[in-house]
């Protein structure tokens, strides 16, 4: 197991992205609260996901790259 060290973000449908992929509204909103935690967008709320979490998830579906699914895929 790696630990996962770059910030990932779930949201209220399971989706799961990384800083760049998680919409042009939550990146504003996060980059003028870089500190944030949640971020409430109109379409959805995005959760921050601790290491532990992207860590296990990795883990859980073998993930050796990304557990983001836009660059996953990309």
């Amino acid at each position: 197991m790696q630990a996962v060290t770059e910030t990932f973000w779930s949201d209220l449908n399971g989706r799961i992205a990384c800083d760049k992929h998680i919409g042009h509204e939550a990146s504003a909103k996060l980059q003028a609260r870089p500190a944030i935690k949640t971020i409430s967008t109109s379409l959805t709320k995005w959760f921050k996901m601790s290491e532990a979490e992207a860590t296990e998830f990795a883990d859980l579906i073998g993930a050796n790259h990304t557990i983001c699914e836009t660059c996953k895929h990309n």
